[in-house]
């Protein structure tokens, strides 16, 4: 049994790998903290023996740069000063590349613990915010659109995608853990209700050059679709947004269970106890997403998908006595661009995006005031679940309500080596190390250390502070990429300051 658990351990070390933009919504070292009720958040299962109220107020911020200063700025001794290196950059740059931010916002929670059974309850503001960089247009300008042996490169893709989303919903939880008498076996649930605040995406975009044999004509091919909906009625010009704010209507917008933008996920965990060592698992946000159903906008190309050809220009047109004509260049410019101008659509139908699902094991060792842990943490990114009118490359669809394309999932996992140290009974410190990756970027060793360092804080039984810092992407702030920091209080009634998890 010891020798099973020993390869396991062991697999789930070697089995991940370092990412250049670590970012993950989760922090893991909560998962072992043993005094702070956010526990519960990433297993139901684990719950605190006090009652407790979590108090308002940013909670949580994550983020994921493709760059680090470090890679942007460089000492050049010749110079004896920092210098920006361009070359030096774009070596640094992957094929997809994209900044990440996710910030959440604690609005109210309680858990009550009654004999063997925890009640809990939550409410927050979730929100995540991707940009991607596409690398392809700088490389594309940079070295052409031509092999290393002169011939032209017969298509060149500029866009796929991933170049904007962006997600912002309120998320209402109530669980319930036991604790199975008689067995060191606790389980727990979740149910939440996701209400849409704001969604914006261009996952549904594409763009590539082409250039024929001959060299003569060079042909653009652009479709794009620009997703919205909102908790808002959405103007084209914006404009109108705001101006007719109105408290109740909002309210009674994210409440609209029939016809609203909603969706519903499910949190499932369980624990195991053997004494000084203990087992875990754990499925959180299982979920189709959210369903956008109102206030739904889109941005396409009045005529589908728009092309620009070129074979040639007979600058004569464009000059006028030796000036150039502005009308002229004008009215090029427009009959080559007039393709891919946009339309607003304020009727775009509905869609789903989804959420992202985690999944956490866990092991841990307890020895008193001392602890270690392991745990090995899964994220399945899958964005958009069904388009509206044209498919990625502005083919129309005959039944837009049938096209449920398949999902791409992103698969991004880390595992957390992780200790713990119970000082003064009022005192939690946690350290532990992550080694990332994120889905995209080839798996090497050559940054495996992504530290983390946390304290929980419980100098009365009234009052506790934690703040974590998790997934450092480095030691130094000059090459860190990405890290998570987590912060935030609690009020804790009826039991002892250490406030155990069971």
């Amino acid at each position: 049994m010891k020798r099973r658990i020993s390869i396991l351990a062991a697999l789930l070390v070697l089995a991940t790998g370092t990412a250049t933009a670590q970012y993950n919504e989760t922090n893991n070292l909560f998962y072992f903290a043993q005094r702070s009720p956010q526990s519960n958040q990433l297993n139901p299962a684990f719950f605190p023996s006090a009652f407790y109220l979590t108090l308002p107020g940013i909670s949580s911020l994550q983020l994921g740069l493709p760059l680090s200063i470090g890679d942007i700025v460089t000492y050049d001794s010749a110079q004896s000063a920092n210098i920006i290196n361009i070359n030096n950059v774009f070596d640094k740059l992957g094929d997809n590349n994209q900044f990440r931010l996710g910030l959440d916002v604690n609005i109210a929670g309680l858990g009550l613990k009654i004999g063997p059974v925890f009640f809990d309850a939550n409410m927050q503001v979730r929100s995540q915010f991707n940009l991607g960089i596409p690398v392809s247009v700088i490389n594309t300008v940079m070295q052409g659109n031509v092999n290393d042996d002169g011939t032209p490169i017969p298509e060149v893709t500029l866009l796929d995608g991933n170049l904007f989303n962006m997600q912002m919903y309120l998320e209402t939880s109530v669980g319930a853990g036991l604790k199975v008498p008689m067995t060191g076996l606790t389980v727990g649930a979740h149910v939440k209700l996701l209400s849409g605040i704001l969604n914006m995406q261009t996952d549904n975009t594409k763009v590539t050059f082409e250039t024929e044999e001959d060299y003569e004509t060079v042909r653009a091919k652009v479709y794009y679709e620009i997703m919205g909906a909102s908790v808002l009625p959405i103007d084209s010009s914006f404009s109108e947004m705001f101006s007719n704010l109105n408290v109740k209507d909002v309210a009674m917008n994210l409440i609209d269970l029939n016809g609203g933008n909603n969706g519903v996920a499910f949190d499932i965990g369980a624990k195991y106890d053997l004494g000084i060592f203990s087992f875990s698992a754990a499925i959180n946000d299982l979920s189709a997403g959210i369903h956008w159903q109102k206030n739904v906008v889109s941005l396409t190309p009045k005529n589908g998908q728009g092309t620009i050809e070129f074979d040639g220009l007979d600058i004569t047109n464009l000059l006028d006595h030796g000036n150039i004509n502005g009308d002229s260049l004008a009215q090029y410019l427009q009959g080559q661009l007039d393709g891919m101008m946009p339309q607003f659509l304020t009727d775009s139908g509905d869609y789903w995006y989804s959420i992202p699902t985690k999944l956490n094991l866990g092991a841990s060792v307890n020895l008193g005031i001392l602890r270690a842990g392991i745990l090995f943490h899964g994220q399945w990114d899958r964005g958009l679940l069904s388009k509206s009118t044209y498919s990625s490359f502005g083919e129309a669809l005959s039944d837009a309500s049938a096209n449920y394309e398949a999902v791409k999932n992103t698969f991004r996992f880390n595992t957390t080596l992780s200790a713990g140290v119970n000082l003064f009974n009022w005192i939690e410190v946690i350290a532990g190390s992550s080694m990332v990756y994120d889905g995209h970027s080839k798996i090497t060793l050559d940054n495996f250390l992504n530290p983390g360092v946390g304290i929980i804080l419980t100098p009365a039984t009234l009052i506790q502070a934690y703040v974590m810092m998790d997934y450092a992407s480095s030691m130094y702030l000059t090459q860190m990429k990405a890290f998570n920091f987590k912060f935030g209080f609690n009020m804790l009634i009826g039991s002892n300051r250490s406030s155990r998890i069971l």
